[in-house]
């Protein structure tokens, strides 16, 4: 079902999203060859969070133009920027609540994937979460099991506290990790994730970014290592294959690991190794 004809609105959408057609050498012929690339930000982000990653996606994928999704704070969905006719199109989700909580990161990612789904009817898609986003996305993807939605192709996490935020839930250097990554304490967000790993979709591509600052507290100054490579424990045998990539020193800072050019470039190359 080729799309690039037409307004890209039907019965079900009244916000028009415009299409901006690229060259025939980086555009697809038809929208459901398209993998798009969902960027999603945490708790006190915005739009900032994710602005590097995002321009960096677009240097790395010949693409001048990318799709913002804006929910404010009256729970509208706001379109503006453009869908691209690229293999890849790139949507930035950005949340006028800066304070907002997991749950409703993943209710908010599941409805504009649906809708830009219904659009564009791609059958697959990559994903970027920063923080808590990587929280949401993981319990979204677990919440997706047997549901007819298009399938997680490459999902890159940084900086997730998947077992607890420093002073919340954690605590420097008391939770080490097992030979083979198991924490010794589990929250309950943790111990529900560990239980429902099966329904982790198995065709995925994960690459975990964690950072530690270097200062003898072994975290990113509010995430640990522990709690941010837990995860590994969770999805290493339930996943096609799972990476891991450390930054270190001021790279390894929370909210540098986003904007940090060493950070982007694995980033891109694992995202988009088609286009390497």
């Amino acid at each position: 079902m080729s799309f690039w004809h037409h307004s890209g609105t039907d019965q079900q959408h009244t916000a028009t999203i415009p299409i901006c057609q690229l060259a025939d050498e980086i555009s697809v012929l038809d929208s459901t060859e398209q993998i798009p690339t969902f960027y999603v930000h945490g708790f006190r982000g915005g739009d900032h969070t994710t602005e590097k990653m995002v321009g960096s996606a677009q240097q790395f994928t010949d693409s001048p133009v990318f799709l913002r999704a804006t929910v404010d704070w009256h729970g509208k969905i706001h379109y503006s920027g453009y869908w691209s006719t690229a293999l890849h199109p790139i949507i930035q989700l950005v949340f006028k609540d800066r304070w907002i909580a997991s749950n409703t990161i993943e209710r908010w990612f599941n409805q504009i994937l649906n809708d830009l789904n219904q659009r564009y009817h791609f059958q697959s898609y990559n994903a970027v979460g920063h923080s808590l986003g990587s929280v949401a996305l993981i319990s979204f993807l677990i919440h997706s099991y047997n549901r007819p939605l298009p399938q997680i192709n490459r999902l890159a996490l940084i900086a997730g506290p998947f077992n607890g935020v420093v002073f919340f839930g954690d605590l420097p250097n008391i939770n080490p990790l097992s030979p083979k990554g198991r924490p010794a304490f589990m929250t309950p967000k943790y111990l529900w994730t560990y239980l429902n790993r099966f329904k982790f979709p198995k065709q995925a591509h994960v690459l975990n970014i964690f950072g530690n600052i270097e200062d003898s507290s072994n975290t990113d100054q509010y995430v640990s290592v522990s709690s941010a490579r837990s995860i590994k424990y969770i999805l290493q045998n339930q996943v096609q294959d799972f990476q891991e990539y450390n930054a270190i020193g001021f790279s390894g800072e929370h909210s540098q690991m986003h904007d940090d050019a060493n950070v982007l470039r694995k980033l891109n190359n694992f995202i988009y190794a088609e286009l390497k």
